[in-house]
């Protein structure tokens, strides 16, 4: 008599119970027979779940080595690593080969199972760590069905028993089974969105078993005693070439490893778009990398334009670069603060690469942008504490980092891979970008420092980027409005005449004229006023004359147009009398800034310090001019009037008390103006650093003044120091480089050493030459020095 798990009743006896897979009778029997089965064993090494296919040409990574020495540690902490990085680093991979290589090892050794029932025995809690993996176990766990539904294959598989209908049942028993099975195991759990989403499913810690875990989640949770997270980046430069080069000849395409290594750069070097672009070129032969590369910058079209679709990704991969991040922005946005992740993304996009200021995630105007943003349904205005917080959600899924290694400051720095930043534009609409390029814009302007002393700091080339990619992202004009552009515009293009970058600073003026004019018109005030930005940026290209008469019509137009008191005549009438002095017409500088000055002092609120900085450059002029001697006391004045309004070491006073210790030296009285040098060079180093541009010129002035006190040899050994600091600081081929290699060479001509100082002079006449160009008052000048001393030697002669 069979029994299962039912009570069978047999007529005129009484009840018997039996035990599941038992038997029982209360009355007489004949015959039994009595049919054993044999339990169920498993064919180990077991595997449940599809590990991905191996990539073609596999790179190994840092992690995959941690992942081997771990496994071969006998140490049974941690027991579970986490491998985290955003979409397409290759996580999954990492993770795949890891598994397939355990599994393989595995079958290698494979021994008769049914020699040893080893289902039976207990394990010792402190073991040698798992020499081969009995059982391997694949969860794409990106939904807790899904891992619900691979543990419940699992207990399956492990016990032959058929499905019961309850797979939260049959994956808590095999979570029961892996603590307590003397078998060796590995579980990998592959995208995992947070770690909230194991609470219930994490496999048990065991002396035989380990679980690999894959996320682009980054959050502190994922730390503890028993697991460790390893951070998985993208490829280094070397191994994104090696990549491309195996893959390319593997379909018989040699390229040339600078054109590889400058795609790879394109590409951020990200794992999925570096196989998704060789499969692009492997499809279309015909098309080089050069091409490929052109294809990929130009701002028409999309990635979708430029990688391949769907059902031709190379390496069974399941999606687009374009689509990779969708996942993570819309959990993104889903987190608390609700709604605020996207938007914060869209703004962060359209900024540098590398560094945007962590200062500007918490001003006014961008959490008023992101208010205009948030869900309809939210009740609560955000603050700066939520724009924080989105932040942090980005960075804990990946698609924002701390700046890269090697950056200043860095933890005050947002960095974004480039791929994410365009798939992020690619995906919004064009009102979305429109709003966002105004809330950076605003949020940029607000962070930005005043003046340029910090330009070359980190903070200042990080604005500086920023403003630089938000400009080329305003492909629809939201920069401007009928009043004119965005004052960050404005900003930018003084940074980049603050840091020496005339010509990118040049081309950025013109772009801003151009846009002027078709929107706003040739006679606006903001067209006239870019006219004249530009004319100043002509001079310092050499082209002086030709800036002074474009700066006297665009001067007459304003007057016309504005009046005489409009801060942009004004702002015009002291370019013009700047350059004026420039081309050497000192005396015509000096009415130009008579008729400022005059300007300036009939205002109905006049400007002090407007006053002061003008009539420190009118006495510069004057004594550029032969009038030493009416400039000493409008200096003294100046000097006096600057310090009791703002402080005897702020930039207008030291530039003040430099003028006139220029004026003194012009005079003879090289003592006082050394008195006056020395204090001032200490405190421009106080206040700017001692490779400021300012202390550099005032060293330089220095040296010259005790040269002219009969200190020749000193001099010219503080000029040779300095021209290597201006090389350092400004570059070769700046016109302050240039000039004080000049005074170094007139000085060591001063000091006797005539054929080194002519040798010196006309090494700066070529280099002023092909740097400046012909034209220029640099190069100009230095001609006539050579001049000058080829005659005297003639006299001589």
């Amino acid at each position: 008599m069979r029994r299962d798990r039912q009570m069978l009743k047999v007529s005129d006896t009484g009840s018997a119970h039996a035990e599941p897979n038992g038997w029982a009778n209360s009355g007489y029997v004949e015959n039994v027979t009595v049919v054993v089965k044999e339990a169920f064993r498993p064919q180990w090494p077991l595997l449940v779940g599809s590990v991905p296919v191996p990539a073609s040409r596999f790179e190994p990574r840092e992690a995959s080595s941690s992942l081997r020495e771990w496994i071969d540690s006998a140490d049974v902490t941690p027991s579970t690593m986490v491998l985290c990085g955003m979409g397409g680093v290759g996580k999954t991979q990492v993770a795949a080969e890891f598994a397939a290589d355990m599994l393989a090892k595995a079958r290698s050794r494979q021994v008769d199972s049914a020699s040893v029932n080893t289902d039976t025995q207990r394990c010792d809690p402190v073991t040698s760590p798992p020499a081969r993996m009995d059982l391997v176990v694949w969860v794409t766990a990106d939904r807790i069905e899904h891992i619900v539904g691979t543990y419940a294959r699992a207990w399956r598989a492990v016990t032959g028993l058929s499905p019961s209908g309850d797979a939260d049942d049959e994956a808590a028993r095999f979570l029961s089974w892996l603590a307590t099975t003397p078998r060796q195991w590995l579980v990998v759990l592959d995208d995992v969105p947070d770690v909230g989403a194991l609470r219930e499913w994490w496999p048990p810690r065991t002396a035989g078993g380990r679980c690999v875990v894959t996320t682009r989640s980054k959050g502190a949770a994922w730390h503890t005693e028993h697991r460790a997270r390893m951070d998985v980046g993208l490829y280094s430069p070397a191994m994104s070439r090696r990549y491309l080069q195996s893959v390319l000849r593997l379909q018989g395409r040699e390229q040339d490893a600078a054109d590889l290594d400058r795609l790879a750069d394109d590409l951020g070097h990200l794992p999925l778009a570096l196989a998704q672009a060789a499969a692009y070129l492997c499809e279309d032969r015909s098309l080089t990398v050069a091409q490929y590369r052109a294809l990929l910058a130009n701002r028409t079209l999309q990635l979708a334009d430029v990688l391949p679709d769907d059902s031709s990704l190379p390496d069974a991969q399941q999606h687009t670069v374009a689509a990779a991040w969708h996942l993570s922005v819309q959990r993104a946005n889903e987190l608390a603060p609700v709604g605020l992740a996207r938007p914060l993304l869209t703004m962060l996009c359209l900024l540098d690469t590398h560094s945007v200021p962590m200062a500007t995630i918490t001003t006014p105007a961008l959490v008023q942008y992101l208010n205009t943003q948030q869900p309809s349904g939210r009740q609560l205005p955000a603050s700066a504490h939520h724009a924080r917080r989105a932040l942090q959600v980005l960075r804990r899924l990946s698609l924002v980092y701390p700046a890269p290694p090697g950056t200043d400051e860095r933890d005050d720095f947002i960095s974004m891979h480039q791929l994410i930043q365009r798939a992020v534009r690619e995906s919004a609409e064009p009102s979305e970008l429109n709003t966002a390029v105004r809330a950076a814009a605003a949020a940029l302007e607000e962070v930005w420092p005043p003046g340029v002393d910090y330009a070359d700091t980190a903070t200042g080339r990080s604005l500086m980027s920023s403003a630089e990619h938000l400009v080329a992202h305003d492909t629809a004009d939201a920069l401007w409005d009928a009043q004119g552009p965005h004052r960050v515009l404005t900003r930018l293009g003084l940074q980049l005449q603050a840091t020496g970058r005339r010509d990118q600073g040049l081309l950025h003026y013109r772009s801003m004229l151009r846009t002027a004019r078709r929107l706003l018109g040739e006679n606006a005030p903001e067209t006239l006023f870019l006219r004249s930005d530009i004319a100043g940026l002509q001079a310092e290209d050499g082209d002086v004359p030709a800036a002074v008469k474009e700066l006297q019509a665009v001067l007459a137009a304003q007057r016309r147009l504005l009046g005489d008191e409009h801060a942009h005549v004004l702002t015009t009438l002291n370019n013009l009398a700047h350059w004026r002095g420039v081309t050497g017409d000192y005396a015509g500088a000096v009415v130009e800034y008579d008729r400022l000055l005059d300007t300036l002092q009939r205002l109905p609120t006049p400007s002090d310090e407007g006053v002061l900085v003008t009539r420190r450059n009118r006495a510069h002029c004057m004594t550029q001019c032969g009038r030493e001697a009416e400039a000493l006391p409008e200096l003294r004045t100046v000097v006096e009037g600057t310090t009791r309004i703002s402080g005897p070491r702020h930039p207008r006073t030291m530039v003040a008390r430099n003028a006139l210790a220029s004026c003194l030296g012009r005079l003879g009285h090289n003592e006082e103006a050394i008195e006056i040098l020395t204090p001032l060079l200490a405190d421009q180093q106080t206040v700017h650093g001692e490779l400021h541009g300012e202390a550099l010129i005032t060293r330089a002035n220095l040296a010259q003044q005790r040269g002219k006190a009969g200190h020749l040899d000193e001099a010219v050994t503080e000029l040779t120091e300095l021209v290597a600091l201006f090389i350092t600081v400004f570059g070769a081929d700046q016109v302050r480089t240039l000039t004080c290699r000049t005074v170094l060479a007139e000085w060591t001509w001063r000091a006797g050493k005539k054929e080194s100082a002519r040798a010196q002079m006309e090494d700066v006449a070529d280099h002023a030459t092909r740097a400046l160009g012909p034209h220029h008052h640099v190069t100009t000048d230095v001609r006539q020095i050579l001049a000058y001393w080829a005659a005297d030697a003639g006299t001589a002669g």
